[in-house]
């Protein structure tokens, strides 16, 4: 029997990129949505980005939500499904850039979805509350990242 950890919501780990960053990684489960919510919004406390929580929380439950489900569309069994990182980065004052990054080469795309659709609205949703968004394709997968801003202070 294999027992999965996941780790506590509290701020991330930090890096030495030059501007405040925290990093983790997570099981890809559901359950890690849910632990990247608490994370990012933690994050920005620490920070003193209160008013960029709301928008944060959203923008990494999406991102989270794709990264698991593209990189484990095909891998039924979870033992074997692996992790995605997350990451938050505070390139300046006003401006947080939270990314996830998987193993999956599937781009995301912003797609109309019907309104019986189930899923399909993630990407739309990053779109409306960030300030931009993109794709850094890697070798052995991809990073998909957002930017949101503090009133006033758009890029």
């Amino acid at each position: 029997m294999t027992t999965t950890m996941t780790s506590k919501p509290s701020p991330l780990t930090p890096t030495g990129t030059g501007h405040p960053t925290h990093a983790q990684s997570l099981p890809c489960a559901e359950e890690s949505v849910g632990i990247a919510r608490l994370s990012v919004a933690a994050t920005l406390r620490a920070w003193g980005l209160e008013d960029l929580v709301d928008d944060a929380r959203l923008i990494a439950s999406e991102l989270a939500t794709n990264a698991i489900r593209h990189a484990t569309r095909h891998i039924p069994d979870p033992e074997q499904r692996g992790c995605f990182r997350l990451k938050v980065e505070r390139p300046s004052d006003h401006l947080v850039r939270i990314s996830t990054f998987d193993r999956s080469r599937t781009i995301p795309r912003i797609i109309e979805a019907c309104e019986t659709a189930e899923s399909g609205r993630g990407m739309a949703v990053v779109d409306a509350v960030s300030c931009r968004w993109g794709i850094d394709l890697k070798p052995w997968g991809k990073g998909v990242w957002a930017e949101c801003a503090t009133p006033g202070h758009l890029p």
